[in-house]
């Protein structure tokens, strides 16, 4: 009968010790996955950021194709002006000289829309990367609340208190003296 009651002891014991080597592991497990979830956060913030430059980059190279474009209408419009007889850098309230002008105009206004989108664009990356940034800083507050130590002792605690309580009920008696 004591060998029995040793037996159950000693399982309750050792079902105890499990049990806190098995939080700890999970605690570590968690606390794992959130400083690489924070990692990845931080990554994509990183990307955020070089998108928002190539978007502006892009802007620029538009931007510049645009004008070349406005360049090149308005030396069509002149060509085709000089063809059919008309003189091409007549006083500027011509009506040739006023049609190369809208030409420029109008150009000028595609070029503030791809400017205005791409700023849109960019802000808009900033933003995410912004966003990546909080959640990175959340996960990192997640790993820092995971403590192993901490899980392991309360689940030891909790073994030893049911191993005590195991062995009471087996009729096993404690001395204070």
């Amino acid at each position: 009968m004591c060998t029995g009651i040793g037996i159950s002891i000693a399982a309750s014991a050792a079902s105890g010790l499990m049990a806190a080597v098995s939080a700890m592991q999970q605690s570590q497990a968690r606390q794992a996955q959130a400083n690489y979830q924070a990692a990845v956060a931080r990554n994509n913030a990183i990307t955020a950021r070089q998108t928002a430059d190539a978007i502006v980059a892009r802007g620029k190279i538009a931007e510049q194709d645009h004008r070349r474009k406005i360049k090149q209408a308005k030396g069509t419009a002149k060509v085709f002006q000089a063809a059919n007889g008309f003189l091409v850098d007549d006083s500027t309230d011509s009506t040739n000289v006023q049609l190369v002008a809208d030409i420029a105009e109008l150009g000028e206004l595609d070029i503030l829309r791809i400017r205005d989108n791409v700023a849109l664009e960019e802000r808009r990356s900033l933003i995410q990367g912004v966003n990546f940034q909080a959640q990175a800083g959340l996960f990192d507050a997640k790993a820092g609340d995971e403590n192993p130590l901490l899980a392991g002792a309360g689940s030891l605690l909790s073994g030893a208190a049911s191993t005590f309580t195991t062995a009471k009920t087996l009729g096993f008696k404690f001395s204070t003296e």
